[in-house]
């Protein structure tokens, strides 16, 4: 099943930038050009943490790519941070500990 990350944007680095360049290895809205799976593959490392910012679960994804994004909504009138919404998908999930 597919899970919904989300992350927080900073300025710098950008988080929407390496997001954007993850997706156009999938498609390229520009060209129309679909990618190949062994470039947009990716293994992730999800960290799962408690209140106190420990490491708890460490699970290992494999052949992630990413099936939705949404960027969030930029607004001058507000000063709350950007955030990215992904949906993963992977081919098998490894708990380490």
């Amino acid at each position: 099943n597919p899970i919904t990350v989300t992350l927080y944007d900073p300025i710098a680095p950008s988080a929407a930038q390496k997001v954007m360049e993850w997706v156009r290895l999938s498609f390229e809205s520009v060209t129309g050009r679909m990618g190949y799976a062994n470039f947009y593959y990716r293994d992730i490392d999800l960290k799962m943490l408690d209140p106190v910012g420990a490491v708890v679960e460490d699970w290992q994804l494999q052949q992630t790519w990413i099936q939705e994004f949404n960027m969030g909504e930029l607004d001058y009138a507000i000063s709350d941070p950007v955030n990215i919404s992904l949906t993963l998908r992977f081919n098998q999930a490894t708990l380490l500990f």
